[in-house]
């Protein structure tokens, strides 16, 4: 392995910030967005597959020039599986591959802005220029830059087009992911008002048992995958694998008893509706029959990432998405072969079952450079199965524990609905359907803005900074006022789409302007909250988050709701009352932050990590 002055030197630790990104879909969908960060180090000596602590230790000394100061692969693995945007650095060069390998994106927004400082010439117009040529000079220019102190500075157009570039990708990607859900509550609810509350009910009480907590466990592979891979321990990425995805089936199996024998009697005690009880507690039924294949879907998508293998999984959920969207059609609607409100849940279960073998037909038979085959070395040995899982839970649990908050938050609205009538949690469910809809645009501008500011705080340009998140606020603002026009213009027609039950309908229409507005401040949080993770402030971000929701928006959505009788309106007013303050709080963290400490808290944290 290369030494690292060399093998990095165009990505070096004091150049480049990590962020921290969520992990997919807000409001209701089953991929929670929720910002982690793991807790400590972690001490690849207490490993006993037979790293070496020298070799494990220069590993991680790259690993962290690679991914920034914070050093949270989970964060770029995550954001790299979405975006295709190879945004701090090639896990391949951590396995020992050539250091040519740089990323092309990272390279060519660098020398646009060389260009823009008058730098370096614009190498566009000399297409007989060899690559390596034009990649070495960018390299070597931008490093001297940086030690010589050049103020590299850019323009609200040039971020405006960057942030758009870095964004529509993940428009696309994240739609996909969330039409999974979509597919079900649009079917169902053509089939009536219970069918569409017991669809609500069932898959919100399946997200907050099962599907989030067993993407907050998965979340540990990030690291631990990543971290064996760049030791050059290949086989100890499969053997990892296949012990995260055992204990977490081990984890769950209680809880998928509880949804196949008692789950209609826990409802029950929450929920007044018997009816609905018993149509979700059908939907988890056999749901349930999916969930290992959620398991297998989650830890090998991880698998793949951790050798520079990011677009499997949105190659899967290309096929997948449409195909569960025909499924639903079919096994729910369909007039010769549709069952009705159960094959709702059967698409889900096997899209499930679907995904995870996508993903193991990719690895059995793709032609990849990085052929994923070299790290497995067959089945796990028994007494190997919960060897060292203290250090994986410890990794595994913060995540669990963040996106429950996130789940949970958004649930509780359900939950209240629930309470006021069959018509108005059908109603509930159309309403967080659209708003997750909605979402997704500001939310992949926000991890597009995390990006940017990272990698401008990583080459020590604060100033550069405070221009990509003027700009983010801007286009968030311009994004809101699409979203907002778009659901006020077409409520009647969206309520229409998803119901033909004239009460449903009507309270969809009344809700839809309240969501519209809503979008204003949705489009800021989402905006702040990315500046705030590629600062590396998440944890304010968290703490803001977490006193909105439940100290605010939460209590309010209730008191108005139920106190003031304000029916659905209320949950969605209490909800917005809770957006407005993490707008407001968010955005003076952002501007008013120390910038010049966090890039010095950001180099410090390397040079600790760098002397473990």
């Amino acid at each position: 392995m290369a030494p690292k002055s060399k093998q990095f030197k165009h990505t070096t630790g004091e150049r480049r910030s990590s962020l921290i990104v969520s992990n997919g879909i807000n409001k209701g969908g089953i991929f929670g967005a929720v910002e982690y960060s793991m807790p400590g180090e972690v001490a690849v000596e207490d490993w006993d597959e037979n790293i070496e602590t020298a070799e494990a230790g220069s590993a991680r000394q790259e690993q962290d020039a690679l991914l920034g100061s914070n050093r949270s692969p989970s964060a770029a693995s995550q954001l790299k599986i979405d975006s295709h945007i190879d945004l701090q650095g090639s896990y391949g060069a951590t396995g020992g591959e050539s250091p040519k390998s740089y990323p092309r994106d990272l390279l060519e927004e660098e020398r646009d802005l060389l260009v823009d400082n008058k730098l370096i010439a614009n190498d566009r117009q000399h297409a007989d220029v060899p690559a390596e040529q034009r990649d070495k000079q960018i390299r070597e220019t931008w490093e001297a830059a940086i030690e010589s102190g050049k103020i590299i500075s850019t323009t609200p157009r040039r971020e405006c087009q960057v942030l758009l570039k870095n964004a529509l990708p993940l428009v696309f990607t994240f739609v996909m992911q969330n039409s999974l859900s979509l597919a079900s509550v649009f079917t169902t609810s053509r089939l009536g008002i219970n069918e569409l509350g017991g669809i609500t009910l069932g898959s919100m009480s399946a997200n907050i048992t099962g599907f989030a907590a067993i993407q907050g466990l998965c979340t540990c592979l990030d690291t631990l995958c990543s971290q064996a891979h760049g030791a050059g321990n290949k086989q100890l990425v499969g053997i990892l694998l296949q012990r995260c995805a055992i204990i977490t089936l081990i984890f769950f199996t209680p809880i998928l008893c509880v949804w196949w024998f008692w789950s209609e009697a826990v409802l029950a005690a929450v929920i007044p509706e018997r009816e609905l009880c018993r149509l979700a507690a059908n939907y988890l039924k056999v749901v349930a029959v999916g969930v290992p294949g959620f398991v297998f879907f989650e830890c090998g998508k991880r698998f793949l990432q951790c050798q520079g293998i990011f677009h499997a999984s949105t190659l899967v959920l290309l096929f997948c998405a449409p195909f569960n969207a025909v499924m639903n059609y079919v096994l729910v609607l369909d007039k010769r072969l549709g069952i009705g409100y159960i094959g709702a849940p059967i698409s889900v279960a096997l899209n499930y079952w679907l995904m995870a073998f996508g993903l193991l037909f990719y690895t059995v038979f793709t032609k990849h450079k990085s052929n994923p085959r070299k790290c497995w070395g067959g089945l796990i040995k028994p007494n190997q199965v919960f060897r060292n899982w203290r250090k994986m839970f410890s990794l595994a649990l913060p995540g669990v524990v963040m996106v429950e908050a996130e789940f949970l938050g958004f649930e509780l609205l359900t939950i209240f609905a629930s309470h006021l009538g069959t018509s108005e949690l059908g109603a509930q469910s159309i309403v967080s359907t659209v708003a997750s809809l909605a979402y997704q645009i500001p939310f992949s501008f926000s991890i597009s803005t995390s990006t940017r500011v990272a990698n401008f705080i990583g080459a020590s340009l604060y100033q550069n900074c405070i221009v990509t998140c003027k700009v983010s606020l801007i286009l968030s603002f311009a994004i809101s006022l699409l979203n907002m026009t778009t659901i006020y213009s077409f409520r009647v027609q969206i309520a229409n789409a998803f119901s033909k039950d004239p009460e449903v309908v009507s309270l969809v229409v009344s809700v839809l302007p309240l969501l519209a507005f809503m979008q204003i401040f949705d489009a800021f949080n989402a905006s702040t909250s990315g500046c705030l993770r590629g600062q590396g402030q998440q944890k304010i971000g968290g703490y803001i988050n977490v006193l909105a929701f439940y100290c605010i928006g939460i209590p309010m959505s209730y008191f108005l709701t139920f106190n003031c009788k304000l029916g659905m309106a209320g949950l969605w007013y209490g909800i917005t009352s809770a957006l407005i303050f993490m707008s407001i709080f968010q955005s003076y963290a952002v501007f008013s932050c120390d910038w010049k400490k966090i890039i010095k808290a950001a180099k410090s944290r390397t040079s600790e990590q760098d002397r473990v």
